[in-house]
């Protein structure tokens, strides 16, 4: 008996994969864990297990704070999150297992025909440890959704700037001057589509790759074509579609010019790699010309 599809999500950070969890999660022939981020790949890249196990207690200690609520399907995912938490803390307790990590996957499907880790941080991974996830099992299948430059570097700023104390739009400002001056190593890497691009190109079977725009995520067109990559039927999306849209924080005309031209070579690369681009995608393309 083959095991189930293992969908591998490498990202954009802040483009549609908490979406894209959610809608998954809820198609009849998957089944997903509930713990969205596994972050095991990137784990391995840096051998920082004891700081990941410490960070999914902290977010399993928290599910457990929210557990007095009266509404019992809240209380219920909460209940199925801390049984998955402690089960994936089970796994990566003692370091870098990937039979245990597969077998994690496999037995959360039951079964179901799909499974996935959908970790958007997989974007910044080596071309080696691509072709090792592919390897895993014959049923691998990777996605990598991309957002318009700007528009997702900003929301991943408003984002980081939130998590800090002080005035929103100062807080920003100064996050952003630090990446257009590439001193952001970590949102950097988030923005190089053109270096997730070639190193997807240059490990994985082209066959096993979905290339797909936050943009047009959310029509049934691309839903179906993902459900048919995955070997799913067709699944209609809920009404709701963005998630996690974060802080409102409009970008001044100044910082706009100075992050399109930070940003130039990832259209460049997407424009190369997709041909024609969202329509979003190409007015921020026309203001760089």
């Amino acid at each position: 008996m083959t095991g189930p599809v293992v969908l591998f999500g490498l990202g954009a950070a802040k483009a549609g994969t908490t979406w894209l969890y959610r809608y998954l999660a809820s198609h009849p022939e998957a089944r997903l864990p509930a713990v969205k981020e596994l972050h095991y790949f990137d784990t391995c890249e840096t051998g920082k297990f004891d700081r990941q196990v410490q960070r999914m207690k902290q977010e399993r200690a928290r599910r457990k704070n929210r557990l007095p609520v009266r509404e019992e399907g809240l209380r219920k995912r909460l209940w199925r999150e801390i049984r998955s938490y402690t089960e994936w803390l089970d796994v990566i307790a003692d370091g870098q297992n990937d039979s245990a990590y597969y077998d994690f996957l496999a037995e959360t499907a039951g079964d179901a025909k799909l499974t996935a880790d959908i970790t958007p941080a997989y974007s910044t991974l080596s071309a080696d440890s691509l072709t090792r996830m592919q390897e895993m099992t014959p049923s691998a299948k990777f996605i990598f959704l991309m957002r318009d430059p700007l528009d997702r570097l900003w929301s991943n700023i408003r984002m980081s700037a939130a998590r800090q104390t002080g005035e929103l739009a100062g807080r920003a400002s100064e996050i952003l001057e630090r990446v257009v001056s590439d001193q952001d190593a970590t949102v950097t890497a988030r923005s190089d589509y053109a270096g997730t691009l070639a190193r997807i190109n240059a490990a994985l079977d082209p066959k096993c790759v979905f290339l797909g725009f936050y943009e047009t995520l959310f029509q049934s067109d691309t839903l179906d074509r993902l459900c048919a990559f995955l070997g799913l039927a067709p699944h209609p999306a809920r009404a709701e579609a963005r998630v996690l849209e974060g802080e409102k924080l409009e970008m001044t005309e100044g910082q706009r010019a100075r992050a399109l031209a930070w940003l130039a070579p990832q259209y460049d690369a997407v424009a190369r790699a997709m041909g024609p681009l969202p329509s979003r995608w190409t007015d921020n393309m026309e203001a760089l010309a």
